[in-house]
C-alpha cells in the first residue's frame, strides 16, 4: 500500500486544523441557513403572487361577464326592434321578404335570450328579471304573429287590429324598461368589479416590488459569498497543485502506467505514460480532478469495469486482472494491479493503479494455444469424419441387403439416430403412384407433422434440390410444415436416384443445433440422403420385379406360376395339419361371344372386373389367380366342402349381378361356371386337384353353364376328355 505524502508542518498542527474545520462548519451552516431562508421566502413570494394573480384573473373574468350580459341585453332589444321594423315594412309594402327578415331576427333573438339566461344564472335577482324579460318578448312575438294574420286576412283596419297595435306598443315600452333595469344592475356590478380589479392590481404591484427588492438583496449576498468561496477554492487548488507536482516527480520515474484516484473516483495524479496510453485508447486527455466516469463516458462498458476495480481497491483489497482493449482494430492486453492509499490515520483516502502492457506476451501464449486447439480440433474433425465415413459404408452394405421397404425402414431409422443426432425429423417415402408421400422413419423429437402430404407442398421436391430455412424463417417455408416453431431451422432434402424422386429427408434443428450444420455436416447429410435414395430405388425395383413375376398384369391376380408353387406348399401344409384344401376352377361363359360382339377391349374390361371381384371376395390366406385365358382358380385352405360350395355359389351369383359397361354400351349378361375339387378326396397333388376341378367345370358347362358343380357328385364316366370340351 502507498502512504499519503507528508504535508507541511502548519497543516500537521492538530489544533489549527480543528479550528479551521470548525470555521468551515460554521460557514457551511450559515450558508445553508441563508439558502433555506431565501428559498422559503421565494416560495412564499411566488405562492402569494400566484394567488393574487389568480384573484386578479377571476375579477377580470367577472368584468368581462358583466360586459357580455349588457351586450346580450342590448342585442335582444335590437333584434325585437328589428323584427317590429320588418313587420311594419311588410304591412306597408306587402313584400314577404320583410317577413323572412323578421323571422331571421326572431331566431337570432331567441338564441340571444338563451345565451343571456346562461350568463345570468349566477345572479338569482337578475335571473328573475331575465325570465320576465324573455316572457314579455315571447308575448310580443305572439302579437306580431297575430298582426300578421290580420294583414293576411284583410283585417288590418279593424278595431281588433288597432287594439293589438296599441297593446304591442305598450308591451314594447315595458320590454325596454325591463332591459334598462337589467343593464343598470349589471353596470352597478361592473363598477364594483372594476374596483376589485384595480385593487388587486395595486396589491400585486406592491408585492412584486417588495419581492424583487428582496430577491436582489439575496442575489447580492450570494454573489459576495460566492466570490469569497471562489477565492478560498483558488487558494486551495494552488496548494493541491503543489502537492500533485511533488507526487508526480515520484511516479514519473516509473516505466509502467501509474495513476491514483480519491474516494470520489477523481484522478489525483498520474504519469505521462498513463495519460498518453489513456488518450490513445479512449481518445480522452485526462487531467487531475477529472472523474473516471467522465473520462470513460463514451465507453460505458469499460467505465463500469474500471469503477469496479477502483471500488475493490477503495475497500482495502488488492486487485490484479488482465484486461483487453481494442484500438484501431489492434488488440491491447494490460495487466492491472490496484491497491488502496492509506493516510497516517489508517484511513483509505484513495487508490493507486499500476498498468503494464503484456500484449506481446499474451499474443505469444495465444498463438501457442491456438496452434494446440487447431491441432486438437483437426484431430477431432478427422476422427469424426472417419466415424461418419465408416457409418456410411456400414449403412450402404446394410441397405443393399434390404429386401423390402419394411426392412429398409428399420435400417434407416437406426442410422438416422446415429448419424443425424444433431437434429430431429422424418424420412418420407414417395408412394409408387407419385401422388403423395408418407412417413417411413422418425427419429429424435420433432414437432408433430402430417404423416401424409402432397409433393407440391414441398419446395425441395418441386425444385429437385435442398431447401434450407434458417431459424429466423426468412426463406421460403414449405406448406407441409404445420407446427412451426420459433428459433427452429428446417431442412428438406429430396431423395433422388436415377432421375426420379423416391422420398424426402426432413430435419428440424434448434438454434444451438443449427450451428453444427456446417459444410462438412452437409456433405455427410447429402451422402446419407443419396444412399437412402438409391436403397429406396433398389427396393422399389425389386418389389416391382417380384410383383410382375407373380401377378397377372391385366387382372392383378396371382399368375399361374405363383399358383402352382403356392398350391404345392398348401398341399404339404394340409398334409402335415391333417386338414383339407378346396380348389375352385372358374370359367367365363360365352367369353368368345363377348369378344366377337363387343371387341377385345370389352373382354379385357370383363376380365379386370372379375379379377377385382375375386380379389375382394376371398379371405386372408386364400388366393385367387388367373389360370389362363378366361379361366381362374381360387384356393380355400382349411374350409369344409359345404362351406366352399356355398362361397362358390356366392361368387357365381355376384358375377351374374356384376354391371359392366364398355363406353355407353352395357356388356352382358356375364355368367361363370365353377368346378370344385377337394384335397385329399379328389387328389393328393396340384395336378390331380386341378384336373378334378376341370372335370367338374366341364360337367357344369354341359349342364347348362352358370352353375357350381363338385367333382364326383354325379356319374362322370361318360364325360369326354376336358381338352375337347365345347367352346365357352
Amino acid at each position: 500500500m502507498i502512504k499519503e505524502i507528508v504535508a507541511p508542518k502548519e497543516f500537521n498542527n492538530g489544533s489549527s486544523a480543528a479550528l479551521r474545520e470548525m470555521g468551515r462548519g460554521r460557514k457551511l451552516l450559515s450558508f445553508n441557513l441563508l439558502f433555506i431562508f431565501a428559498f422559503i421566502f421565494i416560495i412564499f413570494f411566488y405562492f402569494f403572487s400566484y394567488k393574487q394573480i389568480d384573484r386578479l384573473i377571476s375579477a377580470n373574468s367577472w368584468v368581462i361577464h358583466s360586459y357580455e350580459v349588457i351586450q346580450a341585453t342590448d342585442n335582444a332589444l335590437y333584434f325585437i326592434i328589428d323584427a317590429e321594423t320588418q313587420q311594419r315594412g311588410y304591412f306597408i309594402t306587402g313584400n314577404k321578404q320583410f317577413l323572412i327578415d323578421r323571422n331571421n331576427s326572431l331566431v337570432s333573438l331567441r338564441n340571444t335570450l338563451k345565451k343571456l339566461e346562461k350568463l345570468i344564472q349566477d345572479n338569482p335577482l337578475q335571473m328573475e328579471k331575465v325570465k320576465e324579460f324573455a316572457a314579455l318578448i315571447e308575448r310580443r312575438i305572439d302579437l306580431l304573429t297575430q298582426l300578421q294574420q290580420t294583414k293576411e286576412n284583410n283585417l288590418a283596419n279593424t278595431q281588433r287590429s288597432l287594439g293589438l297595435i296599441e297593446f304591442g306598443q305598450a308591451m314594447s315600452n315595458r320590454i325596454r324598461s325591463l332591459a334598462e333595469e337589467i343593464r343598470t344592475v349589471e353596470l352597478t356590478l361592473l363598477t364594483e368589479r372594476n374596483h376589485a380589479v384595480l385593487t388587486s392590481t395595486k396589491t400585486e404591484d406592491v408585492i412584486l416590488v417588495i419581492g424583487n427588492l428582496t430577491s436582489l438583496v439575496f442575489l447580492i449576498i450570494a454573489f459576495i459569498l460566492f466570490n469569497r468561496e471562489l477565492k478560498r477554492r483558488i487558494h486551495s487548488e494552488e496548494k493541491e497543485r503543489d502537492t500533485e507536482s511533488r507526487l508526480l516527480s515520484i511516479i514519473e520515474s516509473e516505466h509502467d502506467m501509474v495513476a491514483a484516484v480519491d474516494t470520489e473516483y477523481r484522478f489525483i495524479v498520474f504519469n505521462d505514460t498513463y495519460q498518453i496510453e489513456f488518450k490513445r485508447l479512449f481518445g480522452i486527455l485526462i487531467r487531475p480532478g477529472m472523474s473516471v466516469h467522465d473520462a470513460l463516458v463514451n465507453v460505458p462498458e469499460i467505465r463500469e469495469k474500471f469503477l469496479s476495480i477502483w471500488k475493490v481497491s477503495l475497500e482495502g483489497k488488492g486487485y490484479t486482472e488482465n484486461m483487453e482493449f481494442t484500438h484501431e482494430q489492434e488488440k491491447n492486453i494490460y495487466e492491472i494491479t490496484s491497491s488502496a492509499v492509506i493516510n497516517n490515520k489508517s484511513q483509505i483516502i484513495g487508490a493507486v493503479q499500476i498498468i503494464r502492457n503484456i500484449t506481446k506476451r499474451i499474443q505469444e501464449q495465444t498463438k501457442l494455444q491456438d496452434y494446440s486447439e487447431k491441432l486438437n480440433q483437426g484431430m477431432n474433425e478427422l476422427q469424426n469424419k472417419n466415424q461418419q465415413i465408416t457409418l456410411l459404408v456400414e449403412m450402404s452394405d446394410n441397405l443393399l441387403a434390404c429386401a423390402s421397404q419394411e426392412e429398409l425402414s428399420t435400417v434407416v431409422e437406426q442410422y438416422c439416430q446415429r448419424m443425424l443426432s444433431f437434429s430431429s425429423g422424418f424420412l418420407y417415402a414417395m408412394h409408387p403412384s407419385k401422388n403423395f408421400l408418407e412417413v417411413m422413419v422418425k427419429w429424435g423429437e420433432p414437432s408433430e407433422q402430417d404423416r401424409v402430404f402432397y409433393p407440391d407442398q414441398c419446395w425441395a421436391i418441386r425444385r429437385g434440390r435442398l431447401q434450407y430455412v434458417s431459424h429466423s424463417h426468412l426463406e421460403l417455408l414449405c406448406n407441409h410444415i404445420k407446427n412451426k416453431k420459433n428459433n427452429t431451422a428446417y431442412v428438406c432434402i429430396p431423395l433422388m436416384a436415377q432421375n426420379d424422386i423416391y422420398g424426402l429427408l426432413f430435419m428440424e434443428m434448434q438454434a444451438e443445433q443449427e450451428k453444427q450444420f456446417v459444410e462438412s455436416t452437409r456433405l455427410i447429410v447429402n451422402a446419407f440422403s443419396e444412399l437412402t435414395a438409391l436403397a429406396l430405388a433398389n427396393v422399389r425395383l425389386r418389389e416391382n420385379l417380384r410383383y410382375q413375376s407373380i401377378r397377372d398384369p391385366l387382372t392383378s391376380l396371382y399368375n399361374r406360376r405363383y399358383l402352382e408353387d403356392f398350391l404345392q406348399k398348401q398341399i404339404h401344409q394340409a398334409e402335415r395339419a391333417k386338414t383339407n384344401l378346396v380348389v375352385l376352377l372358374l370359367d367365363l361363359d360365352h367369353f368368345k361371344k363377348i369378344n366377337d360382339t363387343y371387341g377385345h377391349d370389352a373382354g379385357d374390361i370383363v376380365l379386370k372386373e372379375l379379377g377385382r371381384l375375386l380379389q375382394s371376395d376371398i379371405r386372408m390366406g386364400d388366393i385367387a389367380s388367373r389360370y389362363g385365358g378366361e379361366e381362374f382358380i381360387i384356393v380355400f385352405y382349411d374350409t369344409p366342402l359345404n362351406v366352399a360350395k356355398k362361397r362358390a355359389e356366392q361368387i357365381r351369383r355376384a358375377v351374374s349381378l356384376l354391371p359392366i359397361k364398355y363406353g355407353a354400351q352395357e356388356v352382358g349378361p356375364i355368367t361363370i361356371s365353377i368346378g370344385v375339387s377337394i384335397y385329399p378326396q379328389h387328389g393328393t397333388n396340384s395336378a390331380s386337384l386341378i384336373e378334378a376341378a376341370d372335370k367338374a367345370l366341364y360337367m357344369a358347362k354341359n349342364s347348362g353353364r352358370n352353375r357350381v358343380v363338385v367333382f364326383g357328385e354325379k356319374e362322370i364316366s361318360h364325360i369326354p376328355n376336358p381338352n375337347k370340351k365345347s367352346e365357352g
